[in-house]
């Protein structure tokens, strides 16, 4: 097993939605943000490490649902089996900046994506440079972000994210190529 971690370059992130079907990674406006909390918890301290908790204003969100857990199997490929979808907010560096969640001395550590609770993602269409906050996942139904996707990540930056979650969520590291052959962009068929 290896520790090492590079995410693909910046214009190698996003793609316009190309699959009918949603599939992880791929990124919504207008998600409504709202994360139960005590209404004066705008920032968390805990010990010496801070991180951002809203609520925030509807915006844009990473979808984390695995594409495999929610389609529908058997007789009905295509469609969807349930309607829940978990996704995770994605906040402007400068926020996070701003709020002491990360400090200047870690903006390098953000970019390079060497952070385990966030993904870096570059500028897009919708944001500019922010950061996923997979500590802060929320959970809505499918037909409340049904027309607001904007962007599917490319196939890297797919399985990009999908070490990030075994980061995050397993505490170890994976090569991508560890995984397995990593697909052309337009190979992904998850």
């Amino acid at each position: 097993m290896s520790a090492r971690l590079k995410r693909p370059e910046d214009d190698n992130y996003y793609v316009a939605p190309w699959s009918d079907t949603f599939l992880q990674g791929d990124l919504f406006d207008h998600v409504p943000l709202a994360v139960p909390a005590p209404p004066d918890a705008v920032l968390r301290v805990e010990g010496e490490r801070r991180f951002l908790s809203g609520p925030f204003e509807a915006g844009p969100a990473m979808l984390l649902s695995p594409s495999c857990t929610i389609a529908a199997q058997g007789s009905s490929p295509g469609a969807y089996a349930m309607p829940h979808r978990t996704l995770v907010p994605v906040r402007p560096v400068r926020e996070l900046l701003a709020n002491s969640a990360i400090s200047e001395e870690n903006l390098g550590n953000l970019r390079s994506d060497r952070m385990r609770n966030y993904i870096y993602l570059p500028p897009s269409s919708k944001f500019g440079e922010s950061a996923a906050l997979l500590y802060m996942s929320i959970t809505v139904h499918h037909d409340v972000i049904a027309k607001n996707r904007f962007a599917q990540l490319t196939g890297a930056a797919y399985w990009h994210l999908r070490v990030k979650l075994m980061a995050y969520a397993g505490g170890f590291l994976l090569d991508p190529a560890e995984l397995g052959k990593v697909p052309a962009d337009d190979q992904r068929t998850d």
